[in-house]
């Protein structure tokens, strides 16, 4: 007993210095994430959006401080979809849709929740983390966005973002869906365990902003995976590919065009032939419905305009394919009482193709064009300030 005493004794040591070293990590993380949440919201105050690079890891952090800061008596508009509702190709941040809205409405507090690639279940868990924070919401739907939904085995391509906003879908939600993977849902028990203990400590809630603040990845493993793919294209002889985001259609050398049309081709194409009985995406519409009906939350949804003469011209989608589905997005918005404004039903562009930087995304005229169109016609239906 004498002899194994020193050893119970370094054994305690260790233990409270582990549980010391623990305590002071996490409050260096405490004041790092703080740190980031402030220097965000400065910037979202400044260019009414996050900063584009990070933008996954940062619009969590962006929305917690909007609930630790309510946002005044102006009643708020948020605008939600992926990122033509962001804004990943447009430079200046007042040339976004949300930009030219917030301009033009002096009486109300716009804020862009668009999200670059975010799938309807993203755009699902960001509209249910402010529902309560918002008076109307504006939702655009992007065609590219609806066949991914359904084709992807995965229910989410940010997993991450759902459990940090806490709001992981059930996984009986995808009992009508075989082909989705439910492995890819956490459990109810894994749901309750990270939004009651986990989610509490700084260490696992915001393990993906201090991976990005100090490696500029939300993950190790996401590092990892990057460096050796650099490796191997090294080998390879490929070199980096890298389109400017910011230049027209027509501005973009040849190379890069036809990168541009095969992504855009691959990404209209659907697995299998749109049912509207087992579309994922339109489930998930419909719960996004049930949702702002819950809230009664005033909102109207519209189709993000396509260049249609570039889509023409290259063959890039089936418009028959496309009606279809659209069609069926705005039969069951409508049923419930949404408007839905349509924009590519016209014979011409509503915006002129030398605007856009590929099939859906615009360039800075291009959206700032947009967005006087999209106010017109939230004039028509009451949503902005009265002149």
């Amino acid at each position: 007993m004498v002899g194994n005493f020193p050893m119970k004794k370094l054994g305690i040591m260790m233990t409270a210095i582990a549980i010391i070293g623990l305590i002071y990590v996490t409050r260096r993380a405490d004041g790092v994430v703080e740190k980031m949440k402030q220097d965000i919201a400065e910037h979202a105050e400044k260019e009414l959006r996050v900063p584009a690079y990070g933008s996954i890891v940062y619009t969590p952090l962006w929305i917690e401080y909007l609930r630790e800061h309510p946002v005044g008596n102006k009643p708020v508009v948020g605008m939600f979809g992926p990122s033509t509702v962001y804004g990943t190709t447009v430079k200046e941040s007042r040339n976004t849709t949300a930009g030219v809205l917030q301009a033009n409405m002096k009486n109300k507090r716009v804020l862009n929740f668009g999200l670059s690639g975010a799938r309807l279940t993203e755009t699902y868990a960001i509209l249910a983390s402010v529902v309560d924070d918002i008076d109307v919401a504006v939702y655009e739907i992007n065609y590219g966005i609806l066949p991914a939904t359904d084709n992807e085995p995965e229910v989410a391509v940010y997993p991450v973002l759902l459990s940090k906003l806490d709001q992981n879908i059930p996984r009986s939600w995808l009992d009508p869906f075989p082909k989705k993977d439910k492995g890819s849902v956490p459990s109810a028990v894994h749901n309750r365990v990270t939004t009651g203990i986990l989610n509490q400590w700084t260490l696992y809630h915001d393990r993906d902003v201090l991976s990005y603040r100090y490696l500029k990845t939300r993950t190790p493993t996401e590092k990892l995976r990057r460096d050796i793919q650099t490796i191997r294209d090294r080998r390879k002889g490929i070199a980096p590919t890298y389109t400017p985001p910011f230049k027209s259609y027509d501005e973009l050398k040849t190379r890069q065009q036809e990168e541009i049309v095969k992504h855009y081709a691959d990404l209209y194409k659907w697995e299998q032939p749109f049912d509207s009985s087992s579309s994922f995406g339109l489930f998930m519409m419909g719960k996004t419905l049930d949702l702002l009906d819950h809230h009664r939350i005033q909102a109207v949804f519209y189709s993000a305009p396509l260049d249609n003469q570039l889509i023409s011209e290259r063959q890039l989608l089936n418009w028959n394919e496309y009606d279809t589905v659209m069609g069926a997005y705005r039969q069951l918005i409508e049923s419930r009482g949404y408007p839905f404004i349509e924009f590519n039903h016209e014979a011409v562009n509503v915006v002129p193709h030398e605007y856009y930087h590929d099939t859906s995304h615009l360039i800075d005229k291009g959206s700032a064009v947009f967005g006087e169109i999209l106010l017109e016609r939230l004039k028509i239906l009451g949503i902005t300030d009265t002149p």
